[in-house]
């Protein structure tokens, strides 16, 4: 009995007093002396000994433990990715996250005593997608949050002599402060582009992120290489070498306002070894073709291609930043291949390409330019020239071309401002049988501009004899879609040589004086361009017959708004001409366009731009939905030998010189002649005159002279050495 009690006490005595719980610890080293995976809990040191693989993530997690120091040997070895659930994870090295609740971390916390030291390493990525945790979901799904790291680090980052390669995602994401020296990133992917907040890089630095790099190769890198997001900071020093990369080195905020700032202090390209092992230098060919351009592959110095015979099978060829190649073709063919083929145009890369049969080939521009001349384009069959840059055709045929799925690209030309670009020239051009979109040529977004220089025309074949046709669908040769259409020929976005832009690079609507000889058909007598301004603003320029500029009218938004339907203003010469609503003959042919919908219809109104005629009796109108820097609905011809102005309806309004005005004078202004003997008052019309600055010149208005001199139509044309009756004699 008493040994019973004795028992039953100490059994008491146990319950009372639980047993301690078991101490955290590091995960278990695999073979290599590397965890495979799991989470760190106090400060280690791990000297590899061969090379790894993971199959999953290494964690610090701060809430867990707040201070701790992970160092890493690499000894030179290799650490592979793993894969992670579902074929794809976090794989390496993370630091907390971005305090998402997610399997992996549900700490928000700052990480300032976590200290990371990596050596002599070579991250291997296997080319698996990294992606950001998986978020734990209401009904205990998980799902994946979007891409992801190979490395995300909070608290201080020191790296020496490590290698990043064949990363699918963000090699390194800094959200602390780091030091990277003797670093190399070799071919890794980012599937990001753009010049934007949410863009990401192969090395991305946060917005809390201060990352200094001495001595660092960044080779045959795609897509974003290094982003700064906004309030973020990167410093280079030392060797800096950027080679064949694509789309641009570095997004930073000399690019565009909403990213971090990149301050390079680098001496120039690096020599000898970089990173682990590597070499800063590399061989690097290209296949070619016979007739001696590559058949793929990235051109990565600058290079220009003289054609003695055809080239067939050119696949899929990549500019790298910041190169200058030019194919002077000979009237030879470029051909593609069976299945697709391009040039793809990097950054701030300059592509020309003259007196060429190109066939099946499509023409990428991602942020750089590229011009086009004298040539043929043929054949794609999906939209050939893709715009996220700047794109120039001079004297081109486009023909049998075909849109690609998207509603918005046209049959020739998409461009949108991927780039904060998306602007194109269009000089002296023939279409030809192009099919699909909803134009030829298409631009979406603010800043895209489609500018129209000479005569491009549609020349469809007619149809075979005999053969039964539909109607024709009526197509408009551009469309504009979300704003910014920049319209018109000789402005600073549009010069002959099309140099790239670079950024900070200013615009403006002053004209320069034309460089096209007397006898050149300009196709529009002028240009008008959007003025960047609240409340929107236009201004028309004109251009005379000996290529001189001259300011013809300004319009803001709001004498729009406060206009009903009919003239807003014309130009003192009447080749000017900006209304609401359209004309009755504008109308009906706007209305064949598909793309055309009835102010009714969408709750907005028509501006009517138009300016002309052209020697050849030609008007042209461009159609704007409800605002100045809107959307174009459409182009319209018409054919007459009087200009737009002056209306038969209400005086027009005529807008005020904006000052300063640095243009150069049209005609001089006119000087008013004195009474003869008889009391009557005659002018010789000079160079320039017209009856409504005869007119003014005299006080008279100008319907009274047409009445008083019978001047056909409504004196649009009176001739130099013509004498007007401006007063009978007393």
């Amino acid at each position: 009995m008493f040994l019973r009690l004795i028992l039953l006490c100490s059994t008491l005595i146990l319950l009372a007093f639980p047993a301690p719980a078991l101490a955290q610890s590091n995960p278990t080293p695999a073979p290599c002396r590397l965890p495979v995976n799991g989470i760190i809990v106090e400060s280690v040191t791990y000297t590899l000994i061969s090379d790894c693989t993971q199959t999953d993530s290494l964690e610090i997690k701060t809430a867990q433990t707040p201070s701790v120091t992970l160092t890493i040997n690499g000894g030179g070895h290799t650490i592979f990715g793993g894969t992670g659930r579902s074929g794809s994870g976090l794989n390496f090295l993370v630091v907390d996250d971005d305090g998402e609740n997610t399997v992996q971390n549900v700490d928000n916390t700052p990480s300032p005593n976590v200290k990371v030291i990596i050596k002599n390493v070579t991250f291997d990525g296997n080319n698996a997608l990294f992606f950001r945790p998986f978020i734990r979901q209401s009904n205990g799904q998980d799902k994946r949050a979007g891409i992801g790291s190979g490395i995300l680090t909070e608290g201080t980052l020191e790296m020496e002599n490590v290698t990043f390669t064949r990363s699918n995602g963000i090699s390194l994401t800094v959200k602390g402060t780091a030091s990277l020296t003797n670093v190399l990133f070799e071919n890794n992917l980012v599937k990001s582009s753009a010049i934007s907040e949410s863009v990401k890089g192969g090395l991305h630095v946060t917005s809390t992120g201060r990352v200094t790099v001495n001595n660092a190769v960044f080779r045959d890198n795609q897509r974003s290489v290094v982003v700064v997001e906004k309030g973020g900071r990167l410093k280079t020093t030392g060797c800096l070498s950027f080679v064949r990369s694509f789309t641009h080195n570095v997004h930073h905020s000399g690019l565009w306002g909403g990213l971090g700032t990149w301050s390079d202090s680098s001496t120039g390209p690096c020599s000898g070894s970089i990173g682990n092992g590597g070499q800063a230098v590399v061989p690097h060919s290209l296949t070619t073709l016979d007739c001696g351009l590559p058949a793929d592959g990235t051109i990565g110095e600058d290079a220009v291609y003289t054609l003695t015979q055809d080239c067939v099978c050119v696949n899929t060829v990549t500019l790298a930043t910041g190169v200058k190649v030019t194919i002077n073709a000979n009237d030879h063919r470029i051909v593609g291949c069976e299945g697709g083929s391009s040039f793809r145009i990097g950054g701030f890369a300059e592509f020309t390409i003259n007196r060429a049969r190109i066939s099946g080939i499509r023409m990428k521009i991602y942020g750089g330019a590229m011009t086009l001349a004298d040539s043929e384009l043929t054949d794609a069959s999906s939209t050939p020239i893709l715009n996220y840059g700047y794109f120039h055709a001079d004297n081109t045929i486009f023909e049998r071309n075909r849109r690609s799925t998207s509603s918005k690209h046209g049959s020739v030309y998409y461009a949108t401002n991927l780039f904060n670009a998306g602007r194109a020239l269009f000089r002296d051009n023939i279409f030809r049988d192009n099919t699909g979109g909803p134009a030829e040529l298409t631009a979406v977004g603010p800043g895209t501009s489609i500018i129209l220089c000479g005569d491009n025309v549609r020349d469809d074949p007619p149809p075979e004899e005999g053969a039964n046709t539909p109607t024709p669908v009526w197509l408009p040769l551009f469309m504009t879609r979300d704003g910014g259409a920049l319209l018109g020929c000789e402005s600073p976005d549009s010069e002959a040589n099309h140099p790239v832009p670079q950024p900070g690079g200013g615009g403006g609507c002053r004209p320069e004086q034309s460089n096209l000889p007397p006898n050149k058909n300009l196709g529009a007598i002028g240009y008008a361009c959007h003025v960047k301004k609240s409340p929107a603003s236009i201004e028309i320029w004109e251009i005379s017959p000996d290529n001189q500029g001259s300011f013809a009218l300004s319009v803001s938004q709001s004498e729009i708004e406060a206009k009903a339907e009919g003239p807003v203003a014309c130009s003192r010469t009447g080749r000017a001409a900006v209304r609401v609503g359209l004309t009755d003959a504008v109308r009906q042919q706007i209305m064949r366009n598909r793309n055309y919908r009835d102010p009714s219809l969408r709750g907005g109104r028509d501006i009517l731009i138009s300016l002309g005629p052209t020697s050849e009796g030609k008007v042209h109108h461009y159609v704007i939905d409800t605002v100045l820097d809107g959307d174009v609905l459409g182009t319209v011809d018409t054919f007459s030998n009087s200009p737009p102005c002056p209306y038969s309806g209400p005086a027009p309004i005529y807008a005020a010189k904006p000052t300063p005005t640095p243009a150069q004078i049209y005609a001089p202004p006119v000087i008013a002649q004195p009474p003869q003997a008889d009391g009557s008052i005659v002018h010789v019309v000079r160079e320039g005159d017209t009856v409504w600055t005869i007119g003014v010149a005299y006080g008279v208005h100008p319907h009274a002279l047409i009445a008083l001199n019978e001047l056909p139509e409504r004196g649009s044309y009176i001739i130099p050495g013509q004498e007007l009756l401006i007063r009978p004699a007393e």
